[in-house]
């Protein structure tokens, strides 16, 4: 075990190995400490009066330089110190630059990775949003923590197969202004078109942006395109690249309705199912863009509105701006609960696009059912319904002699409901029983039994109990036999009362 070096306004995070330092001054490197920072190489493009945190592009190229001084043999055995000035908005950023380092590449759990943050003297700043106005919703280090470790815990998140030169192209304006945030989904800027400079064919010029936009959806299997801002380009743009196009506009800097919620969650369910891709903008790709993304990341992985925020702007600096982080906060739990008190709908609608959108579990259960009534009516359409019920077929033909064949059970035509014997409903084949011969007008006196003629030939004979069966179809149960003799009725199955030839001693 190494042995513990102390170390001026510096934080222990592996013992003699790895420490957080805050200086005015450069510190100097002696014969057990080497120190390093990267504010004057990585530096975060902030909007307004956001500061951080850094992204996961700024945590690739920091892990790849933490790792060449660590494995630098001159450094072997010395402690190695990431500090940064005093400010503290930079204190803030190398601190949660070295927690996600730890969290992504070293394995470390949360409460391993904040234990030698808690309790700080100072503490440190909180990040705010991408705003012009004082702050009123904060996300500390903890949150960012968390939020990227469930992200990677959920499979949202690879440092291994991260990308760098990919993110950074396209991150530019003048490329598209777009992230993939998840597996699923992508947040870019709204894509404009110049409509003052015409071509030849009188057709809309796509600028370089556009052009890498459409490119890169084409290529990544992207199928959807959600429009949250009003129109600043056709939508046949993306359209005639096989990418369906969606508008849910809503007021710039607002808050969603929650029927542009459901409907947005499900449009993604739906294509997210079909293996697709889903891509969001509105007029930056950062306010209205990070409330519905966020909300569908809470819905489906169970994040906290903070863990959400903080997870989003690792990705892509400055989603969810002013009133939508409240918002997201303020109905976390209810986009939660939908996991379990809403479906997938199962009639699509015509509002997203023939999508299906989120509904009720009632709703849910009512189109079930109209679904499996209609599946039901189809299939009796086309089994009971064929040409040969609507055929007159020549008496003496073959099919005549086949229908005399056959023998009184239950059929798919239609005939006379009745309840069997077990409880269930069945239907009698009346136009076989009409064509059978029988010997008796009466029903009563066909159904008089005499148990003395009983015999073992009788009861052996195929044609005595097709008879027998045609009958017991045939008669009430309730109906109480006549006998020709003055002998009393004796009790017999269920259904049918036998007579006996003889008087009761």
């Amino acid at each position: 075990m190494r042995k513990r070096i102390p170390i001026d306004n510096a934080i222990e995070f592996l013992r003699g190995r790895v420490y957080l330092g805050a200086y005015d001054l450069t510190p100097s490197d002696t014969d057990e400490i080497v120190y390093f920072t990267v504010e004057d190489i990585l530096f975060y493009n902030r909007f307004h009066l956001d500061f951080g945190p850094l992204h996961i592009g700024h945590l690739y190229r920091f892990a790849v330089i933490f790792h060449e001084i660590l494995n630098d043999p001159d450094n072997a055995g010395k402690a190695v110190v990431f500090y940064s000035s005093s400010s503290t908005r930079q204190r803030a950023n190398s601190a949660c630059m070295l927690c996600c380092y730890m969290l992504l590449v070293q394995g470390w759990t949360p409460h391993q990775v904040l234990q030698p943050l808690a309790q700080v003297d100072p503490p440190f700043m909180p990040f705010r949003d991408a705003g012009y106005s004082n702050a009123d919703f904060e996300i500390s280090i903890q949150d960012v923590v968390y939020g990227i470790w469930r992200a990677k815990e959920k499979g949202l998140v690879n440092l291994n197969s991260f990308d760098l030169e990919t993110y950074e192209r396209y991150e530019r304006v003048e490329n598209g202004d777009f992230n993939v945030l998840t597996p699923d989904f992508v947040a870019f800027a709204s894509p404009e078109e110049d409509s003052h400079h015409k071509t030849h064919s009188d057709r809309p010029h796509l600028n370089a942006a556009f052009r890498s936009v459409l490119n890169f959806f084409s290529d990544n299997n992207v199928q959807l395109v959600v429009r949250l801002n009003s129109h600043l380009y056709n939508k046949k743009h993306f359209e005639s690249a096989g990418i369906g196009h969606l508008d849910l506009i809503f007021e710039d800097g607002s808050c969603p309705d929650m029927s542009i919620v459901h409907n947005f969650v499900g449009a993604a369910e739906t294509i997210i199912n079909q293996g697709g891709k889903i891509a969001v903008h509105c007029k930056a790709g950062l306010g209205r863009t990070g409330c519905l993304i966020g909300a569908h990341l809470i819905y489906t992985h169970g994040f906290t509105a903070n863990e959400c925020i903080g997870f989003l702007r690792f990705i892509r600096p400055g989603m969810v701006v002013g009133p939508q982080q409240h918002w997201l906060y303020l109905n976390q739990h209810t986009f939660r609960e939908w996991k379990y008190t809403m479906r997938l709908g199962l009639e699509p609608s015509e509002v997203i696009g023939d999508l299906y959108p989120l509904v009720t579990v009632a709703e849910y259960r009512r189109q079930k059912k109209s679904k499996k009534s209609y599946r039901k009516q189809a299939e009796y359409n086309i089994s009971d319904y064929t040409i040969d019920d609507h055929t007159v077929t020549p008496p003496g033909s073959a099919q005549k002699k086949t229908l005399q064949s056959i023998t009184a059970v239950p059929q798919n035509s239609p005939g006379q409901p009745r309840k069997g014997q077990n409880g269930n409903n069945r239907v009698e084949e009346i136009r076989t029983l009409k064509e059978r011969p029988v010997e008796n007008n009466s029903d009563d006196e066909s159904m008089q039994v005499d148990s003395s003629q009983g015999s073992a030939s009788k009861r052996g004979s195929p044609a005595s109990i097709e008879d027998d069966a045609a009958l017991r179809q045939l008669a009430p149960k309730n109906k109480r036999a006549i006998s020709s003799g003055a002998g009393r009725r004796s009790a017999s199955g269920a259904g049918i009362r036998k007579v006996s030839g003889t008087a009761k001693r």
